[in-house]
Order: structure tokens, then C-alpha cells, then sequence
């Protein structure tokens, strides 16, 4: 991760991790899935009904979130993502990593737009 980035997200809190059905599962109800990966990767493809929260924007924009919700990170691959759940626990959010991202949602079948 970019050193500047990294200095400002830092290291915050130990975060759950979800597989994509556990993750699907509970998107279902209601769970948010706060996708950080950049506007041009989003165009290519995304998870129905996620929000879009690009990573170099998310220590501007956290205050934003909905805290009535738990919220799943996701990214490609599940690395930014995880530095993202970990920033967002440490504001007390109920946050959750999506494990190996959109490829491994992809993998399992499950909805892409």
C-alpha cells in the first residue's frame, strides 16, 4: 500500500472475515458491502447493490457510513479491503472483510452487475 496512505488509514483494529457466501448471506439482510476499490475497476464490475468508497477517499469520507449497519469491505482481492474494515473498526464501526474480494465472489457464482 502507498506509504502516505498507510500512515493515515493506520493500523486500526482486528476485523471478522467473511466468505463470499457468508458475505452473500448477509448482504441479504441487510448488510452494507462497501466496495474500495477505484471508480475505473468498479465499471469493469461490482457486486449489486454495493457502495462505492474508493479507498484514498474512505479517512475523508468514513463519517458518511451508515453506523446502523454492518458493514462488509471488499475489494479484488481482499487486501485493501482489509486495511479499509480494519480503519473502519477502529471508528467503531461493525465491519467485516470480504475474503479474496470480487474474484473469489466471482468464483463462487454469486451476483455480479
Amino acid at each position: 500500500m502507498i506509504g502516505w496512505l498507510k500512515n493515515l488509514l493506520g493500523g486500526g483494529a482486528a476485523v471478522g472475515r467473511l466468505s463470499p457466501a457468508e458475505a452473500y448471506e448477509k448482504a441479504k439482510t441487510g448488510a452494507l458491502i462497501l466496495d474500495v476499490r477505484t471508480p475505473l475497476e468498479r465499471k469493469e464490475a461490482k457486486i449489486p447493490g454495493s457502495q462505492s468508497l474508493p479507498l484514498d477517499k474512505l479517512a475523508l469520507e468514513w463519517e458518511k457510513l451508515p453506523r446502523n449497519k454492518e458493514i462488509i469491505c471488499q475489494c479484488r482481492s481482499g487486501s485493501r479491503s482489509a486495511s479499509a474494515a480494519r480503519f473502519l473498526a477502529g471508528k467503531g464501526f461493525q465491519v467485516y472483510n470480504l475474503v479474496g474480494g470480487l474474484e473469489a465472489w466471482k468464483r463462487h457464482k454469486l451476483p455480479v452487475k
